[in-house]
């Protein structure tokens, strides 16, 4: 989606199927219909707008965001991030690199690294550079010790989630964003667990909004519409819905903490992310699913407009929001972050630049049949 407008310039669901068994003249239309609903991965639904997830940790950029707008919280403020966190009576919860560190543990190596190492003393955008858990679950918790249990989930209401973006000429879900009751609830939502769901168009609707400075804009796929002869009777608009409640220093702190995610050496996704062909922003997340492996999701924006002298790809390309969630399949630097890279490569260059690390085989596009009897189309080969 375009940052400064909330043109959609692309949306993808998967799994798939083929749209030419509805066509009435086929006379295998009944059979395949019939067939399609008995799938059991719901290939009917589209996941980009329908379908609804725990968010993970790209949520927490929601939550630095209340912890400073609740003036708790300072960029400046410190915590030193360790593996556990035990503010909460009879349990502990860890950080994700000590699931790293287990790992390698497990295999005779040592934790050396910085993905299995503890992160340290950190400031609020340095610990959303590393996605320290301990330290949200901390603003999570300070927020609801001051009887500001509800500032996050205001916070995420204000961005939009929980509520439908207004696309309009699709159907989409509306996710759940609930008052937390408990400090266990403050603690889970703050790290984007719990009972909140997201879909993804609302996570690139409020991504977007971070990399325009703050405006909301409704997402918006239909162009124009013109009859047979004759003007348009509808031309493409942008529509600003509202601003995100935060201060324009504060927003600053966290995008340039967001280009810390990509650029910095110790940021979650700067190892998947190096190369990009211009400079993007972004966060990692991967969300406890409840079934199977958790979901993978990185969302993220390009930054070619202050650039453009540098890129020169980036002439006369608007900057773009783009969201990726992949379900039941791992971590989200790893998974995610390499599909979004693909896109900003399509997306200015017309073609994939690299190989992705889980591609196997020659890279490059294959045929894909177009619906209704078209021109076959080019689609990456993943």
């Amino acid at each position: 989606m375009e940052v400064d407008s909330g043109r959609v310039l692309a949306m993808a669901t998967s799994p798939d199927y083929d749209s030419n068994i509805f066509e009435t003249n086929n006379p295998n239309s009944s059979e395949r219909i019939a067939e399609l609903f008995q799938r059991t991965d719901d290939p009917l639904l589209n996941r980009a707008a329908q379908g609804q997830y725990p968010l993970g940790s790209v949520f927490k950029i929601i939550t630095m965001a209340a912890g400073m707008e609740s003036g708790l919280y300072l960029p400046e403020t410190t915590f030193d991030c360790q593996y556990d966190w035990t503010k909460l009576p009879d349990t502990i919860r860890r950080d994700w690199t000590w699931q790293r560190c287990q790992n390698r543990l497990q295999s005779g190596r040592e934790c050396n690294t910085s993905d299995s190492m503890p992160s340290g003393l950190v400031t609020l955008p340095e610990g959303l550079m590393r996605s320290c858990n301990p330290l949200f679950y901390d603003i999570g918790y300070t927020l609801y010790q001051n009887n500001r249990q509800n500032d996050i989930a205001n916070m995420a209401r204000a961005f939009g989630l929980g509520s439908a973006t207004g696309i309009g000429q699709i159907t989409e879900a509306v996710g759940n964003i609930s008052d937390p009751q408990t400090a266990v609830d403050v603690v889970n939502q703050a790290i984007g667990q719990g009972d909140m769901m997201v879909t993804p168009l609302q996570v690139a609707k409020f991504i977007a909004a971070l990399g325009n400075g703050g405006t909301l804009y409704r997402p918006q796929l239909v162009e124009s519409i013109h009859p047979i002869e004759g003007a348009p009777t509808q031309v493409f608009k942008p529509e600003a819905t509202g601003v995100l409640p935060v201060t324009p220093e504060r927003l600053q702190v966290i995008r340039e903490a967001m280009i810390q995610v990509v650029e910095n050496s110790r940021g979650t996704a700067n190892f998947r992310l190096r190369g990009t062909p211009v400079p993007v922003a972004g966060k990692t997340g991967t969300a406890e699913s409840g079934s199977g492996l958790p979901h993978a999701w990185f969302a993220g924006y390009t930054l070619c407009k202050d650039v453009a002298d540098k890129y020169p790809v980036c002439k006369d390309k608007p900057d773009i929001a783009i969201v990726v969630v992949l379900e039941n399949i791992g971590d989200g630097s790893e998974w995610a972050a390499p599909i979004f890279k693909r896109m900003v490569e399509v997306y200015y260059f017309g073609t994939p630049q690299s190989q992705l690390h889980f591609e196997v085989g020659i890279l490059g596009p294959t045929k894909t049949p177009t619906p209704f009897g078209g021109i076959p189309t080019e689609t990456p080969s993943e």
